[in-house]
């Protein structure tokens, strides 16, 4: 007797309610979204994780449909990976185990555009880019501009709460967010209401927000808007060291001032033992242009240089650039690494009290481990501090080994100093090792919300440390 396998099985239950062009099974297809763009050459050479070949691809349109896909992995006990753009940098959406991706990008209708309210409601897998050229056309920007923009969709950058150029008026993904609708992993939905405030208890969207798809999906967003700006000034500044351009902007947020970007750092090959700042103020007219005074005054007190208008200028119009490049070719940045040169960074969250002492202190690390300091800088505020690292293996391959253990040893500094590990890009497998060392008790409690919700563990396993 002819008996169904596991695969075909499941492929059968999914053609009940899904056409056959909403379910792929094509090994190339499969093994592209198997990743996203987390390279292999960032990846602790001690804890890389098994990527396995999804057994199929499943490209839902609707609510109702995502909800059928969660209800059948369940009875199945099947993994689940929500996938949107593909554009996650530490692995949040790697197929760790044999399932099924939940590829969102179907599901890509902008509902409604409230202009009377500021807000946007989206479907998931709306591309940010494509919903900023819809709210332009009605005077509306979207407040969240990531490197990302051209790649990423509404859910994913609602999972890991990321952050972008503009975030220093705007906020964070999250912080734009009035309400969502999700499926969560016993099948329900979840609904939570647009209002800008409620005290009505807990508020229960930011179980999605950051939650890199480990308590749900993510199927709709209703998100704020923001006026299109009726001024924009943007400046690069150059400084003699980090340390005098640090007090700088120190100085320009003590003041009050909110500048739309802070782009900070000194690893500018053309000014060697300078550091230059990007930064951009936009809004009401009289107001940027005050803030704009104030702020170069500040600036040409702590000894910044201006430079080229057309540096800042350029600078503005590249902001995008690395985010084409990935949508021609997806398998080249996986495959960063393999040729022997490896590159890493860390983007943590500090005291502003504590980014120099934590430089100095990273800076001694880095030299002992006989690791590359390529950059350290800042973005959007003073609390909110980079490195970039490298390395290039000499033929003992233990190069890789380096690199990852000299992150891990800033991290931990990082948060014995009391900062956070990471503030835009998430944790995903990549830092999912150092969690418990970042939430203590808190680590256990998300684990009990999971457990809960996700009895049989099919959402996203292994992320977040879950």
């Amino acid at each position: 007797m002819f008996t169904l396998s596991f695969d075909q099985k499941i492929l059968g239950r999914f053609s009940r309610f899904l056409g056959p062009d909403q379910i792929v099974t094509d090994p190339e297809q499969l093994d592209m979204l198997s990743w996203d763009a987390l390279s292999k050459g960032r990846l602790h050479p001690l804890r890389k994780p098994d990527v396995a070949v999804p057994l199929c691809v499943v490209l839902p349109v609707s609510t109702r449909e995502v909800r059928e896909i969660v209800l059948l992995a369940n009875e199945e006990k099947v993994p689940i990976v929500p996938y949107g753009g593909g554009s996650g940098l530490m692995g949040g959406a790697l197929s760790i185990k044999p399932g099924i991706v939940v590829d969102l990008r179907r599901m890509d209708k902008v509902l409604e555009i409230d202009s009377e309210a500021r807000t946007a409601t989206a479907q998931a897998g709306v591309v940010l880019e494509a919903l900023e050229k819809e709210l332009n056309k009605k005077g509306f920007i979207l407040g969240h501009d990531p490197w990302t923009l051209p790649v990423a969709t509404v859910g994913g950058a609602i999972s890991t709460n990321s952050m972008g150029y503009r975030a220093g008026i705007y906020g964070s993904m999250g912080e734009q967010v009035m309400g969502l609708e999700a499926v969560l992993p016993n099948g329900e939905l979840l609904r939570t209401r647009a209002v800008p405030k409620s005290s009505a208890g807990i508020d229960l969207k930011f179980l999605l927000i950051g939650g890199e798809g480990c308590f749900g999906i993510i199927t709709e967003a209703t998100i704020r808007t923001f006026p299109q700006p009726e001024q924009r000034a943007l400046h690069a500044v150059l400084f003699e060291s980090f340390e005098k351009g640090y007090k700088a902007i120190q100085a320009i947020f003590a003041r009050g001032l909110r500048p739309a970007l802070v782009d900070f750092g000194d690893g500018d090959d053309e000014f060697q033992g300078g550091a230059v700042l990007y930064l951009a103020f936009e809004g009401n007219r009289q107001v940027v242009e005050a803030q704009e005074k104030l702020a170069s005054s500040i600036c040409d007190q702590a000894g910044g240089r201006r430079l080229p208008q057309e540096k800042a200028e350029r600078f503005w119009r590249n902001r995008h650039i690395i985010a084409r490049r990935f949508i021609q070719n997806r398998r080249q940045r996986r495959e960063r690494g393999m040729d022997g040169v490896y590159w890493d960074w860390i983007h943590v969250a500090l005291p502003a009290s504590k980014v120099l002492p934590f430089r100095k202190s990273a800076i001694e690390i880095i030299k002992r481990r006989r690791v590359q300091l390529q950059e350290s800088g800042l973005w959007i505020q003073p609390e909110l501090f980079s490195m970039r690292l490298g390395i290039e293996d000499e033929g003992a391959n233990n190069a890789q080994l380096a690199l990852e253990e000299t992150v891990d040893e800033l991290l931990r500094l990082v948060q014995k100093m009391g900062g956070s590990m990471e503030y835009t890009h998430g944790v995903g497998v990549k830092l999912a090792s150092l969690m418990a060392e970042e939430h203590g008790y808190g680590i256990e409690v998300m684990r009990r919300i999971k457990q809960v919700l996700d009895p049989n563990n099919i959402m996203n396993p292994g992320k977040l440390g879950l």
